[in-house]
C-alpha cells in the first residue's frame, strides 16, 4: 500500500513539474522575445498588474474566510452537548484549515486578477468622451472604463455572498443529520419538515452570521439594480437602440422603488434575523420578487397599448439620441455633404483640367490581376502573391497609382518538406511585383514596372533589400546563421544564397535550445549540428500575431499592405479602438463604437514593430496610452515618405457604409417610417453571374473646389430595393485631410445608374450587347472588372474593364475592352482615350499614352481576331487528336503573333 502511494506520488510529481517547466519556459521565451521587440516594460505591464492585484485579493479573501471559519466554529461549538469535541482537537484542525484557506484564497485571487486585471486598469486611467448621456448624464467614458469593473465587482461579491448562505446551511443540516444519527433517531431524520424546528436551530447555529449575509446580499441587490438602470441605455426594447419611452417611465421607474425597497429590506431582515422573526423576512422578499415581476408585465402592458399607438410622439425624442449617438460612435457625424447637380455637361477644357484624374482611372481588377501574378509571377512554385493591394508613389515625377503584392514564401508546396528546409533553408520571401492600376499590355496583361527575380525595375523607386522574413504567410519559425546557407532566389538553374543581416533572432544558446525544444515539443533544436552559437531564431513571424502579441487589446485590419520606402520593404496594419458600451449606439459587426486610431509600420527585414497615434481625439487610444506607457509613438515622429503610403482602410469604411446605409437619415420621423433607406451598391463580375458587393475602389481625382488629384476610397450607394444610385462617400487620404468623409449627394428626381444598372444597359444596348455574345462564345468566357464611376465636375464618367479568359485550366483572363459610360452614351473602345474622342470630339494633341491602352495598335486587330480564330481552332483540334492540324494552326498563329510584334 505504501509502495502504491509513493509511485503515484512520484508519478503526480513528474507531471506537476513537466506541467510547470513547460510554462517556465513558455515565460522565459516570451520574456527574451519582447525585450527582442524591444516591448518588454509592455509585457510585465499586465503581469504587475495581475500581481497588484493578486495581493489585496488574497489579503481580503483569506481574512473573510478564515472570520467566517471561525464564526461558524464557534456555532459548531455550541453542540458540545452533542458532539465529544475537543479543543485539542479544534487546534489541529485549524492549522490544516489555514493551509486549505491558503489555497483556496489563491486559486479565487488569481482567477480574480487574471480576468479583472484589465478592468481595473481601465478603471483607473480614464479618459473623458467629453460626451455626456442623455439620460443619466455620465460621461461615456463611464459607460466604457467604469462601468465593467463595477460589474465585474458586484458579480463576484454577490456569488461569493450567496455561496456562503448555502454553505453555512449545508453545514447546519449536515450537523442535524450526524446528530440525529448519533443519537439513534434515524426513524426521524427524513419525517415531516417542521418549520418552526429549522428556524430554531439555524438561527440558533449561525443567526449572525445569515444576518450580516443577508444584509450584505439586499445591499448589494439594490447596487445590482442601480447597474440594470444605467445599462438602460443599451436597452433593444424600443424601436431604436437604447433606453425608450418604456424603459424610462416604467423599468426605470420600477428600479428605483426596488432599490429603495431593498435597502429597507436590508435592515428589516438584518434585525429579523437576529430576533428569530420570519414574518418580515418573507414579505421583504415577496415584495421584491413581486415588485421585479410586476416591472415586467407593467412594461409589456405600456409597451403594447400605450406605446405602439403612439409611437411617433413619444418615441421621438429617444430616437433622436440613437442617430445622435451612433453617429458619433462610428464618426459619421461630420461628414461634408456636397450637392450634385448631375448636368453631364463636360467639355474638352474639362477634359484637360483633369487629364490627372482620368490618367489614373483604374481599368485593372483585383482578382485578375493577382490570378496574373500568381501564374506568371511566382516563378517556382514554393512562392505565392497572398493577396494585391493598391497604393500610389511618385514615378519619374508623376503620381500614380499602381497594383503592389509581396512575393512570399509557400512551406505547403516546399519539396522535399524536411525540418532543415522549412526552418533553416527556405526562410524568407523575396520581393515584390508592382503594375499600373490604368495601363495593360498590349495582350491585355498587366503592365508591369517592378517584375521577376531579381527584379526588373522600371521605376526610379529604389530597393536594395527585397528580403521578407516577416509577412502574412510566414507562420513558422525560422533559424538563421546556421551552417545551411539560406535559398535567396532562383537564377537560371542555379540558386541564389543569403545569410540574414538583420536584427531580429534570439540567440540559440544551449539553455535556449533546450527551452525550445521543450517549447516547440522539438528535439532537433538540440540534436542538430547546423544550429551554432552564432544562430539566431526568428519567432512570431506572422506580421498580425507579431502585433497581437504585443498589443491584443486592439482589433487589427485584414488587410496589411507592403509599402516600399527608403531602400526596404515596410507593412502597414491599420488598427482599430472598439467598444460595445457605447450608450445609445446601434451595434454593427459586433462593436457600437470605432476608430482608425493606430497605425502599426513593420520591418518586413528585420521585424522592427513601431505603433503610432495618428487620432488623439480618441479617447480609448489615450487611455491605452497611459495603461501601456512606452508602445505609442506620437504621430509627428512618423517619417514623412511613410506618412504619403497611409490609406484609409476598407475595414471600418465599409462599417460606416454599412451604417449610413439606414443612419444618413437625421430626422427621427423619417428614420422611423424609414423612408428613405439605402444600400451598398452590389454588381455582376460576370454576364450570368448574380448581384455581389464589388470591393470599394481607391481613385486618383479631383474633388470639387480642390486644385489637384488625391487619393479617395469611394463606395457607392443606391436606394434600397432599386438600382437607382443616390450618393457616393469618399474617405480622403492625402495631406492634411486624411479620414475626412465627403458624400456627393445626387438628385433624387433623376435616374442615375448604379454599377448594377448600368450593367444592365450594356445588356440591352445593341451594338454592345452582340460584341459580348461574340466574346462569351467559342470556349471563352466574358467576366468584368470593377465598375469605377468617377466624378469630374457635375458629370459621372463609367469605366469597366472587359476580361476575356479563354478555356483551358490555366488561362488567365486579359483585359480586351473597355466600356465607357458618360450621360446617355455607352461605347466599347481600346483604350479611354478613344472614348473620349466619341464623346467629345476630341484628340490627345498626338500624345498615345500606354497608360490607357488596351492594344497600343488599332490597325493590328484584323491580326488579333484573325490570332483569336486560329487559336480557337487549334484548341478543338487539339481536343480531336488532330496533331497534324494543331501543328499547322500553331505555326501560323505564330507567323501572326510575330507579326503583331513587329
Amino acid at each position: 500500500m505504501k509502495r502504491s502511494i509513493l509511485i503515484i506520488s512520484i508519478i503526480s510529481l513528474v507531471v506537476i513539474i513537466a506541467v510547470l517547466f513547460n510554462s517556465i519556459s513558455s515565460f522565459i521565451i516570451n520574456v527574451q522575445w519582447f525585450k527582442e521587440v524591444s516591448y518588454l516594460p509592455i509585457y510585465f505591464t499586465k503581469l504587475i498588474a495581475i500581481v497588484k492585484l493578486f495581493i489585496p485579493s488574497f489579503i481580503i479573501i483569506f481574512a473573510c474566510i478564515w472570520l467566517y471559519y471561525n464564526t461558524l466554529k464557534k456555532s459548531i461549538s455550541n453542540y458540545k452537548k452533542v458532539f465529544d469535541v475537543s479543543s485539542k482537537k479544534y487546534m489541529k484542525k485549524d492549522k490544516i484549515f489555514i493551509i486549505i484557506n491558503i489555497l483556496i484564497s489563491s486559486f479565487i485571487s488569481y482567477i480574480f486578477s487574471a480576468r479583472y486585471w484589465y478592468y481595473v486598469l481601465q478603471f483607473s486611467n480614464s479618459i473623458d468622451f467629453k460626451v455626456k448621456d442623455p439620460i443619466f448624464n455620465n460621461d461615456v467614458s463611464f459607460y466604457i472604463f467604469k462601468l465593467p469593473f463595477i460589474e465585474s465587482i458586484y458579480n463576484t461579491i454577490m456569488y461569493l455572498l450567496i455561496l456562503l448562505v448555502m454553505l453555512t446551511l449545508v453545514v447546519y443540516f449536515m450537523l442535524d443529520i450526524k446528530d440525529k444519527i448519533q443519537y439513534g433517531n434515524r426513524k426521524n431524520m427524513f419525517s415531516k419538515v417542521n418549520v418552526k424546528d429549522i428556524k430554531s436551530g439555524i438561527t440558533n447555529f449561525a443567526g449572525r452570521q445569515l444576518a450580516v449575509l443577508s444584509l450584505l446580499i439586499l445591499l448589494f441587490l439594490s447596487l445590482g439594480f442601480l447597474i440594470k438602470s444605467w445599462n438602460l441605455v443599451y436597452s433593444p426594447r424600443g424601436v431604436a437602440f437604447g433606453a425608450s419611452y418604456t424603459d424610462i417611465h416604467v423599468t426605470l421607474l420600477f428600479y428605483k422603488i426596488i432599490i429603495g425597497v431593498s435597502l429597507i429590506a436590508s435592515i428589516l431582515v438584518f434585525i429579523s434575523i437576529l430576533n428569530r422573526k420570519v414574518k418580515p423576512i418573507v414579505i421583504s422578499i415577496v415584495l421584491i420578487i413581486a415588485l421585479i415581476g410586476s416591472e415586467g408585465i407593467v412594461a409589456n402592458l405600456v409597451q403594447t397599448f400605450l406605446v405602439k399607438s403612439n409611437e411617433k410622439k413619444l418615441e421621438e425624442p429617444y430616437i433622436k439620441y440613437n442617430i445622435d449617438y451612433t453617429r458619433k460612435a462610428f464618426n459619421i457625424d461630420n461628414i461634408k455633404e456636397i450637392p450634385f447637380e448631375l448636368k453631364n455637361n463636360l467639355t474638352s477644357e474639362d477634359i484637360k483640367n483633369n487629364k490627372d484624374t482620368i490618367n489614373n482611372i483604374r481599368i485593372n481588377s483585383f482578382e485578375p490581376a493577382l490570378e496574373f501574378y500568381n501564374q506568371y509571377q511566382t516563378i517556382r512554385p514554393y512562392y505565392v502573391f497572398n493577396d494585391m493591394d493598391i497604393d500610389r508613389y511618385k514615378i519619374k515625377g508623376r503620381y500614380m497609382q499602381v497594383f503592389i503584392s509581396p512575393r512570399e514564401l509557400n512551406l505547403e508546396n516546399i519539396d522535399p518538406d524536411t525540418w532543415q528546409n522549412r526552418h533553416l533553408i527556405y526562410t524568407h520571401g523575396y520581393g515584390v511585383s508592382m503594375s499600373k492600376v490604368n495601363s495593360v499590355t498590349s495582350e491585355g496583361q498587366p503592365d508591369f514596372l517592378i517584375k521577376d527575380i531579381p527584379p526588373e525595375n522600371n521605376t526610379d523607386i529604389s530597393l536594395k533589400n527585397p528580403r521578407i522574413y516577416f509577412g502574412e504567410k510566414t507562420n513558422d519559425y525560422a533559424i538563421v546563421n546556421t551552417n545551411l546557407k539560406e535559398f535567396d532566389y532562383p537564377k537560371g538553374g542555379d540558386n541564389k544564397i543569403n545569410q540574414y543581416d538583420g536584427k531580429s533572432g534570439i540567440k540559440m544558446t544551449f539553455l535556449n535550445k533546450l527551452l525550445f525544444a521543450i517549447n516547440k515539443k522539438d528535439f532537433n533544436f538540440i540534436f542538430s549540428r547546423d544550429i551554432t552559437s552564432d544562430s539566431k531564431i526568428l519567432l512570431n513571424r506572422n506580421i498580425i500575431d507579431r502585433v497581437n502579441k504585443i498589443a491584443p487589446f486592439l482589433t487589427y485590419d485584414k488587410d496589411p499592405y507592403i509599402i516600399i520606402n527608403n531602400n526596404k520593404l515596410y507593412w502597414i496594419i491599420d488598427a482599430y479602438t472598439t467598444s460595445n458600451r457605447y450608450p445609445y449606439s446601434q451595434s454593427y459587426s459586433n462593436v457600437n463604437y470605432i476608430r482608425n486610431s493606430v497605425k502599426v509600420v513593420v520591418d518586413a527585414s528585420d521585424g522592427d514593430i513601431d505603433f503610432y497615434i495618428v487620432d488623439k481625439s480618441d479617447p480609448l487610444i489615450m487611455s491605452y496610452s497611459k495603461i501601456f506607457k512606452g508602445l505609442f509613438k506620437e504621430y509627428s515622429s512618423i517619417p514623412d515618405d511613410i506618412k504619403e503610403h497611409f490609406k484609409y482602410p476598407e475595414d471600418i469604411f465599409k462599417i460606416q457604409c454599412k451604417v449610413l446605409e439606414k443612419y444618413h437619415m437625421v430626422d427621427p420621423m423619417t428614420f422611423l417610417n424609414d423612408d428613405d433607406l439605402w444600400e451598398v451598391s452590389k454588381n455582376q463580375k460576370s454576364v450570368q453571374a448574380d448581384k455581389t458587393i464589388d470591393e470599394s475602389p481607391y481613385v486618383v481625382m479631383k474633388l470639387q473646389g480642390e486644385k489637384s488629384e488625391e487619393m479617395l476610397l469611394l463606395e457607392y450607394f443606391n436606394m434600397k430595393n432599386r438600382n437607382t444610385m443616390s450618393s457616393i462617400l469618399g474617405a480622403r487620404m492625402d495631406y492634411n485631410n486624411y479620414g475626412k468623409l465627403v458624400m456627393y449627394k445626387l438628385p433624387s428626381h433623376k435616374t442615375v445608374y448604379s454599377p448594377y444598372f448600368f450593367k444592365q444597359k450594356l445588356k440591352q444596348d445593341a451594338s454592345i450587347s452582340k460584341e459580348l455574345s461574340l466574346w462569351d462564345a467559342g470556349g471563352s468566357q466574358v467576366q468584368f472588372g470593377d465598375t469605377i464611376i468617377v466624378p469630374i465636375n457635375n458629370s459621372l464618367l463609367y469605366v469597366e474593364a472587359m476580361y476575356l479568359r479563354a478555356s483551358g485550366k490555366n488561362s488567365a483572363p486579359e483585359v480586351k475592352r473597355l466600356i465607357l459610360s458618360y450621360g446617355d452614351k455607352v461605347v466599347l473602345a481600346e483604350n479611354i482615350d478613344s472614348a473620349l474622342k466619341q464623346f467629345f470630339n476630341i484628340n490627345d494633341n498626338g500624345k498615345k499614352d500606354k497608360v490607357e491602352n488596351v492594344n497600343s495598335d488599332s490597325n493590328k486587330m484584323k491580326d488579333v481576331k484573325e490570332a483569336k480564330n486560329i487559336y480557337i481552332k487549334a484548341i478543338e483540334a487539339q481536343k480531336n487528336g488532330d496533331w497534324s492540324k494543331y501543328g499547322e494552326y500553331i505555326k501560323k498563329l505564330g507567323e501572326i503573333l510575330d507579326n503583331i510584334s513587329k
